[in-house]
Parts: structure tokens; sequence; C-alpha cells
């Protein structure tokens, strides 16, 4: 990939390029926004001369992070030849979006459009050292870039996400849920094997951001992700971004002593073997087989899913109180009972506060933590794009 020589803003100040840079931004702005344009419309829109815009458009082109467009506007009306238009280039950089936690490691490779070009998952035994879930991650890294045709030097940044709370210098601080995995630094640990610029986030922050992006919560600001599965945990979003707080664990309900909430879902699955009657099945089936027999009017079933329900608002209510929150999204393995989880814990949100959240079901799957990093990533990736961008290309590499 040809990018655009780094210069510091002390290099730039003085420089008789400045205004040049300023105008390659303006115009590489819009074109980031999406769609086709022609320079006469760039033109207008970044508030330039047309001869301004005709050069940036050949420093952009020359650089590789804009291409000419094949669309074409409606032609009623018009006579002549269509204008030629450009638009900008989503394969000039990409990004790694890392989920790693108990049970996998999941790799997402995107172009700077969000769009996923390699996706490589492995799976983790629970109680895999630090050393062996580091290799691991390493492998599926490697694995991903090579399914995407990339190397290292190809990917301008990445975002992990993983349990625990992260704290602010981006090691692990607390994560009980996976042997060894306090004090690890993963920013560290991709750029000493990759070189890649790297952001360490709490997997359900980076859950709560992927719905925020492509989820069920587009169209909300303050979110409450609540993640029910193997292991049970939340995540903030707080005027459209993830909430850390001071130390890295805002919501983390889980290290509430006064509350048994870490240990609900297993009470719930204790209920399993007798929903099942006796028929193996894994711990998705068996969730999935009390809510079928509490369906079909098993009391001992329904029991066990409204204490759960219980739990899992009052773990909620201090939240709820604090951030006044739009939406809730219930995430994680148990999501996938959709209506016989959510309305029991809506029945329960509306009992709590005068002003309640609606009460979501996530659709994302165990694919949320890994989008919601590369979200994060290709924040990371656009504000040193702009800030980075310099009119002088630098040379193609091969």
């Amino acid at each position: 990939m040809t990018s655009f020589m780094v210069r510091s803003a002390t290099q730039l100040s003085g420089d008789t390029s400045v205004v040049r840079l300023l105008n390659l931004r303006s115009v590489l702005r819009e074109l980031y926004g999406g769609g086709s344009h022609t320079i006469t419309a760039l033109a207008a829109a970044a508030k330039i001369s047309r001869p301004t815009a005709s050069q940036a458009i050949s420093d952009l082109l020359e650089a590789g992070w804009i291409q000419s467009s094949d669309r074409t506007v409606d032609k009623k009306d018009r006579v002549g030849r269509p204008a030629q238009r450009f638009e900008f280039r989503p394969a000039a950089g990409h990004v790694l979006g890392v989920d790693i936690g108990g049970h996998k490691v999941l790799v997402l490779v995107s172009d700077l459009s969000g769009e996923i070009v390699a996706e490589r998952r492995e799976t983790l035994r629970p109680t895999s050292s630090r050393a062996r879930r580091l290799t691991i991650m390493n492998q599926a890294i490697a694995a991903a870039l090579n399914a995407a045709g990339l190397s290292a030097a190809d990917i301008m940044c990445a975002a992990v996400a993983t349990p625990g709370v992260v704290g602010p210098d981006g090691k692990v601080a607390h994560a009980p849920a996976i042997p060894e995995w306090d004090g690890v630094d993963l920013g560290n640990h991709l750029h000493r094997h990759f070189r890649i610029p790297t952001q360490v986030f709490n997997d359900m922050r980076m859950a709560a951001l992927a719905e925020h992006w492509k989820g069920v919560a587009r169209d909300a600001s303050d979110v409450v992700y609540v993640h029910v599965g193997r292991r049970m945990g939340t995540g903030l979003l707080v005027a459209g971004r993830p909430h850390a707080g001071g130390h890295g664990a805002a919501a983390e309900i889980g290290l509430w002593r006064g509350l048994p909430w870490a240990h609900a879902y297993e009470r719930l699955l204790e209920l399993a073997p007798r929903a099942l009657a006796g028929r193996s099945a894994d711990q998705g089936d068996a969730i999935q087989a009390i809510f079928d027999a509490a369906k079909a009017g098993d009391t001992a079933a329904q029991a066990g899913i409204d204490g759960f329900a219980d739990l899992l608002v009052q773990g909620l209510a201090p939240v709820m109180v604090t951030i006044d929150p739009e939406l809730i999204i219930i995430g994680g393995g148990i999501s996938a009972a959709g209506e016989a989880i959510r309305e029991p814990v809506r029945v329960r949100v509306e009992r709590e506060t005068a002003f309640p959240p609606t009460v979501v079901c996530s659709v994302m799957g165990d694919h949320s933590s890994a989008i919601g990093a590369v979200r994060s990533a290709l924040d990371v990736a656009e504000e040193r794009l702009f800030t980075n961008l310099s009119p002088t290309p630098k040379p193609a590499t091969v």
C-alpha cells in the first residue's frame, strides 16, 4: 500500500506546502464520507478552486487513497461526455479487530470502509495458560492476514477486546475468568510481534459499540449492554462512546461483592437436567430447553427464569438510575431465547424506574466484541489518516 509521509506539526510550521496539505485533507474528507464526486463538486464542497481540486485529486490518486469511479449520475437532460468521478479507495488501508476470551480468539481484518475482508477463529481451553493463549492469538492474526493477502505492515492499527478490567494504561488489571491474565499487556504484545499500533478495551464495551455501529443500538446514544453466557458482564455507551470510568471498571457489576450476580446464569443452568429429561446437550441447548419447558407450562423452569431476571435487573438497577440509558441490550448466549428472556427483564425494568429504557436482544452473536474492536480501530485509523496526511507520497512498497 502506498501511504503519505508522516510529518510533525512542528515540521509543517512555515512550510510553503501547508495550504496544499489543507486542500488535500479537505478533498479527502469529502471523498472519505462516501459516494463518488466530480472535481467540480469537490471544489465547491471544499471551497477551493477547480484547478486546486484537480491537483489534490492527482496527488491522492498517485498515493493510492482514491480511485476513479465507474458510477455515473442520471444522464437525463444532459448532453456530452459525463464528468469523471472519483471515490475513496477503502482498500488503501486495513485494520484488525481481535476478540480474545476464555474459549476463543476471533480476528477480523477490515478495510477502511468497515467491510470485513478476512476472518480467523481459533478455539481455546478455558484453562489455557497466558503463554498458550497469546501464541494462539498470534497464529490467528497471522492466518487472518494471510487470508486477506496482507502483511502486518499493511495494517494501520489494531484494537483488542478482552474480558476483565482494562486499566487506563491498556493492561488487564483484573480478569478472574482467565488464568494468568491479570497484568497482561496485549497492546505491547502485538506491537512487539507484529509492529502494529494497538489499543486494548474491555470486550463488553466493544460489544456495546458494535451494537451502536451495526446492531440494535444505531439510534441510541446511552446504552447498557449486558452479556449473559458462560460469564456475565456489562458495557456502557455514554453519548455514543464506550465509558470505562477512572479505573476501567465502570458498570462491572460482577465486582459488587454484595450481589451473587456472577452465579445467576449457573443457577439457571441447574434446571437443565430436568428440562432436558436426560438428553445430552451443550450449554446453548440446555438454556433453550429451560425456556422451552417454561413455555410448555413447567412451573419450576418458569420460576428459575423469573429468579434469574430478578437478579439480573437487581444488578442493572443502579446503572440504570445513574446514566438513564435509552436502551438495555441483552447479549450473549441467552439472547437466543429472544422474547422469552426480553419480556421478563422488560417487566422488571419498568417496575424499577419511572423512566424505563427499552429492552432488546442482540442479534450479532459472538462476533459483537470483535466487530466493536474493528470500529475502534477504524476510529484511530481515520484520526491518523487526516493527522499524518502529507502532500508528498512515499514510494510504493513491494
